[in-house]
């Protein structure tokens, strides 16, 4: 502002209009003290002012102080300073505040105060936690009712980011009697859609309309009599963490030792082996939303017991066996392309090992390396760094097979499976022969891929092979049979659930795997899941002539 060519450059006097002056003077103090006053109430016209000035440094010091001050009744204001100033690492913090407590921010008496450009960055976000659309409505008409002579007329800009297709007919009702009660100007626009029409309409669902699933994979015999199993089939048991009830998701044909992961709220299982010992190389993907099964091109090679991770926007395939032979070839599948490719091959056959994905890297955690009846365990770790797509090999001084790998933070959780400690020191991918036996033992691995013993993980409070275990909100969650233990890092011992597994008209047999599933809420299924179109509210218009 000071150089050519700005006006302020030739004139012996500058002024700073809307600024007052003890905030110039608290800025003057700190550019030759390096010292500064900050309490809330000034901490905004500081911030304000830095950022007119631009003082780069003084604009991060009151913005950490801001951000670490937020509370609900300034995280609007907050967020508006941010939204206006541009700042990027403020504007993240306040919008998680909104995000998360929506519905009484939207009730509070600063949310009317919000330019328009504010509130339609807040209310189009996928991000705010509300589990009905209305309560997005009920949030424009307080704005709009708070200065109705100035808001009215933008009635029409507001609703257009209110995602109609979302709301039940109950819902559709109230906000069809509301305008033709309120804004005389405009009316609803209908059009004939089905479930998929509504999510491509409104752009999808936000983020509180899903609730978090644990979804186990297991065998369940559907028909058994006198002993005899008649039918066999590959069962889903989800267990909702909000509601905390049991669910059950459309069974697939039988298939043992496939490949399980979910990737947002869809699920994929790759692979296995039918009851008449042939290996498959199916892709299967289950969509939340639609709540149907579909097949996705295969891999190029049948697997079973191998390892099965995403990372990016890929799924990748490692490993395992197919027929009595041990691989180890590698192949990933775009998720966008919807085609299979080759990586790098495993440095060596490996099958039954944990897997997990951390950082971009994929860590295959023990194993065997032959066959079962050889009793070969490989004592180590393998890691793919999926950018360079290369292998890397960690050693590990005990043996690992048949455990669960669970990421968290910056490491790896393992869990329980077979494990049976060695003081020999071993090379990177050595094998060796050994006896193991389950154990109830947990341990936690670096992103190095080295065990760390200052994070203490107390022991299962039962055997189970493998274990089912999954994160959620910080916590572990192990599924025993039908019952969920969870643990989270710094607790003694494991936490028992409230809720068993309901009565189904299946038998349970053995849960092999379980991953987190994002599922829409109950009230939202039968709108999702229409195949059929029905007259759908879309968006407001203006109320035409006669």
């Amino acid at each position: 502002m000071f150089t050519r060519p700005f006006r302020e450059y030739w004139e012996r006097h500058v002024v700073f209009e809307e600024m007052n002056a003890s905030i110039l003077q608290g800025i003057l103090n700190y550019i030759y003290t390096g010292e500064l006053l900050l309490t809330p109430e000034t901490a905004q016209d500081l911030f304000t002012a830095a950022s007119r000035l631009v003082i780069l440094p003084l604009l991060e010091i009151i913005g950490r102080f801001l951000a670490d001050s937020i509370s609900m009744d300034s995280s609007l204001g907050t967020y508006a300073l941010a939204y206006t100033h541009n700042h990027q690492a403020l504007l993240r913090v306040a919008a998680r505040h909104i995000f998360l407590n929506f519905e009484p921010l939207s009730e509070h008496e600063a949310f009317p105060g919000l330019d328009l450009s504010t509130v339609i960055s807040i209310i189009s976000s996928d991000k705010l936690l509300v589990s009905s659309e209305l309560t997005v409505y009920h949030a424009v008409q307080h704005w709009v009712r708070s200065q109705p002579a100035e808001h009215l007329t933008l009635i029409k800009n507001l609703m257009r980011q209110v995602r109609l297709p979302l709301l039940t007919s109950e819902e559709v009702a109230t906000v069809q009697q509301d305008i033709i009660a309120e804004y005389g100007h405009a009316h609803l626009q209908w059009e004939q859609l089905d479930g998929v029409g509504r999510l491509l309409k409104c752009g999808g669902l936000r983020h509180g309309m899903y609730d978090d699933w644990i979804v186990s994979l297991g065998l369940f015999v559907s028909n058994m009599q006198g002993g005899v199993v008649e039918r066999l089939k590959t069962h889903f048991l989800g267990f909702n963490l909000q509601m905390e009830s049991w669910e059950e998701i459309p069974p697939l044909m039988y298939l043992d030792s496939s490949g399980f992961l979910s990737v947002g709220h869809k699920l994929y299982v790759s692979g296995g082996q039918r009851l008449n010992g042939s290996v498959l190389g199916n892709l299967h993907e289950f969509d939340a939303l639609t709540g149907q099964w579909m097949q996705l091109p295969s891999m190029s090679i049948p697997r079973r017991e191998h390892g099965f991770l995403a990372c990016k926007q890929k799924l990748y395939a490692l490993g395992g066996r197919s027929g009595r032979n041990v691989l180890d070839s590698a192949e990933s599948f775009d998720l966008v392309q919807k085609l299979w490719s080759p990586i790098a091959s495993l440095p060596f056959a490996v099958s039954h090992f944990a897997s997990a994905t951390l950082k971009n890297k994929l860590y295959l955690i023990g194993g065997f390396s032959h066959t079962r009846a050889s009793g070969l365990a490989h004592r180590g770790i393998l890691i793919y760094n999926t950018n360079l797509n290369m292998w890397n090999q960690v050693p590990l001084a005990f043996q690992c097979y048949k455990s669960t790998a669970v990421t968290m933070d910056n490491g790896i959780f393992v869990i329980g499976g077979l494990v049976e400690e060695s003081s020999r020191r071993e090379t990177p991918g050595t094998v060796i022969r050994a006896l193991i036996s389950g154990t109830h033992k947990c341990f936690f691995l670096s992103k190095d891929g080295t065990v760390s013993h200052d994070v203490a993980i107390p022991e299962l409070p039962i055997l189970v092979l493998p274990p089912c275990a999954v994160q959620w909100q910080r916590r572990i969650h192990v599924l025993v049979g039908n019952t969920i233990y969870q643990w989270k890092p710094g607790e003694s011992s494991w936490t028992r659930s409230r809720k068993s597994a309901p009565n189904t008209r299946v038998t349970f047999l053995t849960v092999v795997n379980g991953v987190m599933l994002r599922v829409p809420k109950k009230t939202l299924q039968p709108l999702l899941r229409d195949a059929s179109a029905a007259l759908t509210a879309v968006w407001v218009a203006d109320q035409q002539p006669y």
